[in-house]
């Protein structure tokens, strides 16, 4: 029963292994923005536990050096006036839109974004 179809079982292991090595635009997106949220969130953690360290370890308390190092970060706000989450409105008459982005990167967000860049192109990159 193995060779009952082995053409088609080839093919298709073709076809899904010229899949798995392209690299497109937009899994390098995806790469780019799963390493910036999972990095995003270690940064984060990693703040939480430092500045607790810093607590019990009579070390500068809970606002340190080093959990700042961790935790502050790069805001970038398109549309949100100030630190309020109020999007710009665009009042046509006949339709509303709100706009805005938000953007917030921190050190460690960098590094899981450089990390899963490599991940990307070992994974699936052209050999």
């Amino acid at each position: 029963m193995q060779g009952a179809y082995p053409s088609m079982t080839v093919g298709s292991f073709t076809i899904l292994q010229n899949m798995a090595n392209r690299n497109t635009f937009g899994r390098l997106v995806l790469f780019i923005v799963l390493g910036l949220i999972i990095g995003g969130v270690l940064g984060e953690a990693l703040g939480l536990l430092f500045g607790e360290l810093g607590e019990l370890m009579n070390a500068g308390g809970y606002d340190n050096i080093v959990r700042n190092f961790f935790v502050a970060s790069f805001d970038l706000n398109l549309g949100f006036p100030g630190d309020k989450a109020q999007p710009v409105i665009l009042d046509l008459y006949l339709i509303k839109l709100a706009l805005g982005f938000g953007l917030k990167i921190n050190v460690v967000s960098v590094i899981g974004m450089i990390i899963s860049i490599y991940i990307m192109k070992w994974s699936g990159g052209n050999r």
